[in-house]
């Protein structure tokens, strides 16, 4: 990567925020920047950039977008724009403190999703051992967490999102998710959702968003833990963050202006209310096969955690700092200025 000088920097970033905010509608010519955005494939957590693509917003803008093939893992997600497959990595929010303690130089300039909903459904097999305890989703938070005791629990991939939060919650609730559970990393959500359907663990963890609200629609899972009812930091916590190399950053300004004025229209709408009409085409686009039932259930979880500032915060780099303190066996010592760059956002927000 090549080394871009802070003088330099600065120049283009302040060349891109003194333009024009409002962009032409008209359609991009064939020569618009390309964008490849990096994520964990088509989930509910990142409908904003889902709603650009189907209504053409990033075209609108003077993009050519285009939405990768998922890699369930943030540390892949960030390797593809280090490695340049990708200019921008859209990811769950902890992954950038590990990335900046390890001298990685990227930047979180947009947030997606704020607040984190970390959950856990029990299987068949797993409600037969919380009923034979009296324990049931109405008891109190340290009763439901000790009944977890012993159980196997599908979840994502070690170091995602989903994995930091659960092992958070569950040391801020007295519990030690390696020594008193057995949790059981999956390759994506599916396989998740797959285990909950054979009865092959006895719960899975997750998001309602990302394939859990589809086991319980199914009736394959059960809710049983709603960790973020109980932890006000969960719900300044930068689920879903987009990410950029320094170096991109340095050399993109106007461009990254685009992509976030095209993400802020569409926190816009969804903020305003989408009609059923939108809904079903954003459906239809990417979620053809979804059921209704889980389609409308998480959305209902969700849009509450779309509709916030796409500006990134020091509140919610403080959310991240406490969250991957609790877990990490060495603690991150970065700073807020090392992981975020909110200047784009903002001046998209305040144009």
């Amino acid at each position: 990567m090549t080394e871009i000088t802070r003088r330099g920097a600065s120049s283009l970033l302040l060349a891109a925020l003194a333009a024009p905010a409002v962009l032409s509608r008209t359609s991009f010519a064939a020569d618009a920047p390309r964008v490849r955005i990096q994520g964990s494939g088509n989930t509910l957590t990142n409908i904003p950039e889902l709603y650009a693509h189907t209504f053409g917003l990033f075209e609108k803008n003077g993009i050519s977008a285009e939405n990768l093939p998922g890699i369930y893992n943030a540390g892949g997600i960030l390797q593809a724009i280090v490695q340049g497959t990708a200019e921008i990595a859209s990811t769950g929010g902890s992954a950038i403190i590990q990335a900046a303690q390890q001298g990685r130089r990227v930047k979180t300039i947009g947030i997606g999703m704020q607040g984190f909903e970390i959950k856990v459904s029990l299987t068949k097999p797993g409600l037969e051992k919380v009923a034979k305890l009296g324990v049931s989703a109405t008891a109190p938070i340290n009763d439901r967490v000790n009944a977890l005791r012993g159980m196997r629990l599908a979840a994502p991939a070690t170091g995602s999102s989903s994995d930091t939060l659960f092992r958070y919650s569950m040391k801020r609730l007295g519990m030690d998710a390696n020594r008193d559970t057995v949790v059981q990393p999956m390759p994506d959500m599916p396989s998740v959702v797959a285990a909950a359907r054979t009865g092959a663990v006895d719960g899975i963890i997750g998001l309602t968003a990302t394939g859990l609200g589809r086991a319980e629609a199914e009736g394959t899972a059960t809710r049983f833990i709603s960790f973020e009812v109980e932890d006000p930091t969960l719900s300044i916590y930068p689920a879903i963050a987009l990410v950029v190399s320094d170096e991109y950053l340095a050399k993109n300004g106007d461009t990254l202006r685009r992509v976030l004025t095209a993400y802020h229209q569409a926190k816009q709408a969804i903020r305003r209310g989408l009609t059923e009409d939108e809904l079903a085409a954003v459906k239809k686009k990417f979620f053809p096969d979804m059921p209704d039932a889980a389609w409308t259930g998480g959305l209902k979880l969700t849009t509450p955690n779309l509709i916030g500032p796409i500006t990134p915060s020091r509140a919610q780099f403080d959310a991240l700092f406490v969250v991957h303190n609790a877990t990490a066996e060495v603690p991150a010592s970065v700073t807020y200025e090392q992981c975020f760059d909110s200047r784009i956002a903002e001046a998209v927000e305040k144009a």
